[in-house]
């Protein structure tokens, strides 16, 4: 069994997941367990920590409650639940954190605890093989990028995704040195031949960024290099990799990882804009039954499970109620306009929406916009 879990540092990709799916003990079970580690629906960073000590103490009280377990197989999933706990209470408050998957098979000596930028229930899962559909919502919130810098002899592959930058190729083609000839024919030569070979290299980084799409598929893709290059590359990129191109920077293979993250995470934040543009007309032109505008209105449609879309104003938080029997989220106390049970007071009505929205699969996205702020900061494409 692992004796230290840490969070996972680098991108989650595929492969990971892959991973992760491909594990089975027939004869154990192994833990799945989400934490919801925003500070905002607990009121502070010592409020979250509580109730992530709650939640490890439920899930205690299961596995003590399973039976047919031997000693030693209690006591290993105890102590993997002791590892879980220690890196959510120590990560709790993380800046841009706000959920936390782990996973644990101490027989496949496999542990990750993956940070997450999107809210999650906190829920936990004793199976033969590892839950992975709360984790899959989450992820789908997100755009992985592929990025490309070239040079006419270096080129270097990198995955970005959930805020992470991860290099994954290195491509060096040595060129022959500029030397003069004093033949002119001779020179003519040797310059064609010096441009062949920087196609050749051309060549080689594309057939290596679309496989590293064929493993990875990244939805975005960025291009860097010396302007004089960057159309000669990528003539010879495939069809599909130039229809995924969103940017184009004029940048050193060798730029620093912290400016490489900045510019993505720049490039990230204009493309979630116009995306959130696109959402709002797309709502303004859909049927009067697929739309929701304002908190109640949204708030039916995710009692219905009918959200499709959800565009949230950031930074707006009201105190809010919740029913427990039924999930139904409203704005005033009272009972439960749905079932007629007595709701529950949450700290964040707008972010409950939000946790709500991604545990049904909806696309949520964050936008500070003038038309957003006439319907109160919340609105909603609905699916039908």
């Amino acid at each position: 069994m692992p004796r230290r879990l840490e969070l996972y540092e680098g991108v989650l990709t595929r492969r990971i997941v892959r991973q992760l799916e491909s594990v089975h003990r027939p004869q154990e079970y192994v833990l799945s367990v989400y934490w919801d580690v925003d500070p905002r629906r607990w009121g502070d960073i010592e409020g979250t920590r509580i109730a992530l000590k709650n939640a490890a103490g439920q899930l205690r009280e299961q596995v003590h409650r399973l039976p047919g377990l031997s000693n030693g197989e209690r006591q290993r999933l105890l102590d993997e639940i002791e590892l879980m706990h220690e890196v959510a209470h120590l990560s709790a408050g993380r800046r841009g954190m706000r959920g936390l998957a782990c996973f644990i098979a101490s027989a496949e000596n496999m542990a990750y605890a993956f940070p997450l930028p999107w809210p999650l229930r906190q829920q936990h899962f004793l199976e033969q093989r590892f839950v992975l559909w709360p984790l899959r919502q989450a992820l789908e919130q997100s755009d992985p990028f592929g990025i490309v810098l070239v040079d006419k002899d270096e080129a270097k592959l990198f995955l970005g995704y959930l805020g992470e930058v991860e290099e994954v190729t290195y491509i060096f083609d040595e060129v022959p040195p500029k030397i003069r000839i004093p033949d002119a024919f001779g020179e003519l030569q040797f310059r064609r031949k010096h441009v062949e070979h920087f196609h050749q290299h051309f060549e080689w980084v594309a057939f290596h960024v679309l496989r590293l799409w064929e493993l990875e598929p990244f939805r975005y893709l960025i291009v860097g290099g010396l302007w004089e290059i960057l159309p000669q590359f990528e003539s010879h990129l495939h069809r599909y990799l130039k229809d995924l191109i969103v940017a184009r920077w004029q940048v050193n293979v060798h730029i620093p990882r912290t400016e490489l993250r900045s510019r993505l995470q720049q490039e990230e934040q204009k493309l979630l804009e116009h995306q959130a543009q696109q959402l709002w007309q797309q709502l303004n032109n859909a049927p009067s039954s697929q739309q929701a505008f304002g908190p109640e209105q949204v708030f039916r449609g995710l009692w219905q499970r009918r959200v499709w879309h959800l565009l949230v104003k950031p930074n707006t938080h009201y105190h809010g109620h919740v029913c427990p029997q039924c999930g139904r989220l409203h704005l005033s106390g009272g009972p439960c306009i749905e079932c007629g049970a007595a709701v529950q007071t949450v700290s964040d009505i707008y972010e409950e929406a939000v946790r709500e929205a991604v545990a049904q699969s909806a696309q949520v996205r964050y936008w500070d916009h003038p038309a957003l702020d006439e319907r109160d900061g919340l609105a909603a494409l609905l699916r039908y």
